[in-house]
């Protein structure tokens, strides 16, 4: 009914108002075909544009797997070097307090010694110099 509205409503034969009917016919035909080829050329590029971001995003996500893998390694070697930092870290602290200890011993003996020493009149007697006589006569003995 659509092509029929289209034609004219003038007087002209069957055969005529036919001819046109098949000229406008295969008009449509024409068009129709061309349609259906853009249209299926549309439909190859999304496909083929498809199949591209498709290996893209494959690409991607083995990208995001090795750079997980790689992080999961980093990780494991921070978390290593901590616990051996933190061991020697223990060390040298156990290392310090010992010395502090040790000085403190130190100087409790020299204290100790410091006393003793004056208490008992020992330094005149550990380091007693003979008296100068006796430092002539040495030398006199002496060629």
């Amino acid at each position: 009914m659509f092509i029929l509205s289209l034609i004219p409503k003038l007087s002209i034969s069957p055969d005529a108002r036919l001819t046109v009917l098949e000229e406008r016919l295969q008009a449509f035909d024409e068009l129709s075909r061309q349609m259906l080829s853009k249209l299926e050329q549309a439909v190859d590029k999304i496909s083929e544009s498809n199949q591209n971001i498709s290996r893209i995003l494959t690409r991607h996500e083995e990208r995001i797997d090795r750079s997980a893998e790689a992080n999961s390694a980093t990780l494991k070697i921070i978390e290593r070097t901590e616990s051996d930092l933190k061991d020697k870290i223990q060390t040298l602290e156990t290392s310090i307090e010992d010395l502090k200890k040790t000085r403190w011993i130190w100087f409790g003996v020299v204290i100790a010694a410091t006393f003793f020493i004056n208490q008992f009149n020992l330094s005149q007697k550990l380091f007693h110099t003979p008296p100068e006589s006796a430092l002539y006569t040495y030398e006199r003995v002496l060629p």
